[in-house]
């Protein structure tokens, strides 16, 4: 067990630091002329052509970070076997690929962007925080030999972890909303 929670936590790292880091470049208003909308109508304004180009860069630095702290022997999930690039630019583009769904149903819905629906909201809540979980699990099982273990404790802790994530960054001034 303990072995699965520290490969978990390991194949976090390049999410979070990308996930954070692309925070910053929205409350700064990095790259401001990539701030347009994928599709206003399906998906709203949150979801931009910046977040498709900074996530992708931005983990691969993180899977880069996580390969040089990443432990050997047993809690190795195989970081220095696998292409930094490929690896980085997949997941990032998977986070942000993978929240395109949620986002066109609540528009379909008439939910403004950052908002939820009244109806049905702790499961459009655990959609927006598990959403990008689920994307960058299917990543990690084509570019490295995770065991269903690991999986799993991903899905569970990644919903968990970007919930956290989510509260932490509106309590410093880097996210409009909590969830």
């Amino acid at each position: 067990m303990e072995v699965t929670v520290v490969k978990t936590l390991i194949l976090f790292v390049p999410l979070i630091l990308s996930g954070v880091l692309h925070m910053v470049v929205v409350r700064v208003n990095l790259l401001a002329a990539l701030r347009r909308p994928i599709h206003r109508g399906w998906f709203g304004e949150n979801k931009t052509w910046r977040g498709v180009l900074v996530m992708p860069l931005l983990t691969i630095a993180g899977v880069y970070m996580a390969m040089l702290i990443e432990p050997e022997g047993s809690c190795s999930v195989g970081f220095g076997r696998s292409s930094i690039v490929l690896l980085g630019a997949a997941l990032g583009l998977a986070y942000i690929l993978f929240e395109l769904p949620n986002s066109w149903v609540k528009r379909r819905m008439g939910v403004a962007p950052g908002k939820l629906p009244a109806a049905h909201r702790f499961w459009f809540a655990l959609a927006d925080q598990g959403d990008s979980a689920v994307g960058c699990v299917l990543v990690y099982s084509l570019f490295l030999a995770i065991e269903w273990p690991v999986v799993v404790s991903f899905l569970v802790l990644g919903t968990g972890l970007h919930l956290f994530f989510n509260v932490a960054l509106y309590m410093v001034g880097l996210r409009k909303n909590p969830l």
